[in-house]
């Protein structure tokens, strides 16, 4: 299997060469789209090691960046060649490429995604509720073994099946996403691919160091998941992602409705002791530890108090209904680095 990396990167100089070290340590060729750089990512990739190069009129973001490295950097003739796509502000583990070639061989896939932790150290709310929810999603797909977004962080397509995408939609990534790694996960599986993410291929990444940055992160990729749900067909590939949506605005709504329930019983002074709804609570409590029960005594402790996830799920719900008022007033949506 020949693997070669491609990595997008936006004045990233302070992280690009820890990822390419990483990276040549894996596969044979790190290719760095540099788009619109201002800092010296450029000098900082080429010292590392990898073939870079600076975009040309890009106004297409990541999926722009990508499309142009792919157009002309990649040698489409090698055979069992594989492209690993990876952010500039990803580690991936040292034995990646070895796992998801165990898993393409065992099961015949033609894609393998990540699984992804937080590179921060847990030390205030907002970091820990992140590390939290990244644990939950992990363990979720280790039941499930479903993958819905062959996350953009890090993950690896046969060039074989990155050409069928090609054939069929006339560009690698689609360049009018903001969500670039998810609409490409629905022309991949449009076109038969086979995806996987399996636990032992994982990566650390940033997470949002403040709410200000978390939400504008989480409303951009909730507004590119609601702009494929209104533009793409509704068949069989679409029709879970549409199911998940659709579920998401219910327990929007209801979660919404039981604040302001509250508000008014705890107004009226009607707040009364149940046992029923006593028992209820101590059910969610326990269902939060479980789902991280394989993290550190910490974690465990920090999932018990329930309030911090709380406000932290009324603060993303809060992003869903802002991606929602975006996509009814056709805002195309923004994209928002992180120095």
């Amino acid at each position: 299997m020949d693997v070669t990396a491609i990595v997008p990167a936006h004045n990233e100089g302070a992280n690009i060469e820890a990822t390419i070290k990483a990276l040549k340590q894996q596969v044979r060729k790190v290719i760095v789209a540099c788009d619109h750089c201002t800092d010296d990512t450029y000098q900082k990739a080429i010292q590392a090691g990898a073939v870079a190069f600076e975009t040309v009129d890009n106004q297409h973001r990541k999926a722009g960046a990508l499309n142009q490295a792919l157009e002309n950097y990649v040698d489409w003739q090698l055979p069992d060649q594989y492209i690993f796509i990876c952010d500039a502000d990803t580690v991936i583990a040292d034995d990646w490429i070895e796992r998801a070639q165990i898993a393409i061989d065992a099961g015949g896939y033609d894609a393998v995604g990540s699984v992804f932790f937080g590179d921060a150290d847990r030390s205030s709310m907002i970091e820990f509720c992140q590390q939290l929810e990244w644990y939950r999603y992990t363990n979720q797909i280790k039941r499930s073994k479903k993958v819905f977004v062959l996350t953009g962080t890090a993950s690896m397509v046969s060039a074989e099946m990155f050409q069928k995408v090609k054939a069929r939609k006339g560009s690698f990534y689609d360049e009018d996403s903001i969500t670039e790694d998810f609409a490409l996960t629905i022309d991949l599986k449009e076109a038969g691919a086979r995806i996987i993410s399996p636990i032992s291929c994982y990566c650390t990444t940033e997470i949002m160091p403040n709410w200000r940055l978390l939400f504008l992160q989480r409303r951009r990729w909730y507004l590119g998941a609601l702009q494929q749900m209104v533009r793409r067909k509704w068949d069989r590939v679409l029709f879970p992602y549409v199911f998940q949506q659709l579920m998401l605005l219910i327990s929007v709504l209801a979660f919404m409705g039981l604040i302001v329930f509250t508000g008014y019983l705890m107004v009226q002074d009607l707040i009364i002791f149940s046992f029923f709804w006593f028992l209820i609570g101590v059910i969610f409590a326990v269902e939060r530890v479980i789902t991280i029960w394989n993290q550190d005594r910490q974690a465990k402790i920090f999932a018990l108090m329930i309030f911090p996830e709380l406000i932290y799920s009324l603060f993303l719900q809060i992003a869903y209904l802002g991606a929602l008022v975006q996509l009814l007033s056709g805002s195309a949506g923004t994209w928002n680095h992180l120095d």
